[in-house]
């Protein structure tokens, strides 16, 4: 591990750079797949909690939860994605993100890890992607020997806005 000597400016400006060239993004699994989410927009991670069922609305929205006092939408990627619903086991959690003035939770099945991608390994995600959710994918970051499919939380938060 190389120190850093903070009375020259030089090594001090290098630094620098190479923090800028990393983003953190918070992993998690649904249906089997790894997805991620830039650790700025995370509030915290619940375990599961009771959900208010709001009527009419999508079926990926679950209800709400009481946040310590701010009412939060619930909604089940496992559903939005259109694979089934997620199960509530041991491992489920709830992320709670936040985006703007924004705040919902999300339903995975798993959350994993923090991981730290160099910027460069980090792709705009491909419009023309297989999936039926290409659209909520804003990149694709490779990490060690996997794929990690970022979520484009605007997208995600404006399907949560319409419905709750």
């Amino acid at each position: 591990m190389k120190t850093i000597d903070k009375n020259n400016p030089a090594e001090q400006n290098q630094e620098g750079k190479e923090l800028e060239s990393i983003r953190e993004f918070l992993t998690f699994e649904v249906d089997k797949e790894i997805f991620g989410i830039d650790i700025l927009y995370i509030h915290e991670i619940l375990k599961p909690v009771p959900i208010t069922r709001i009527p009419n609305v999508e079926g990926f929205i679950l209800g709400v939860i009481n946040l310590r006092g701010e009412i939060i939408p619930i909604m089940d990627l496992k559903e939005l994605f259109g694979l089934g619903f997620c199960d509530i086991l041991p491992s489920t959690r709830i992320i709670v993100v936040v985006n703007g003035e924004k705040r919902a939770g999300l339903l995975v099945d798993s959350v994993k890890q923090v991981v730290k991608i160099r910027k460069d390994k980090v792709s705009e995600a491909d419009e023309d992607l297989s999936v039926n959710y290409s659209e909520l994918i804003e990149s694709v970051s490779q990490f060690e020997e996997s794929l990690i499919l970022n979520l484009n939380l605007s997208k995600v938060m404006d399907y949560a806005g319409e419905e709750a």
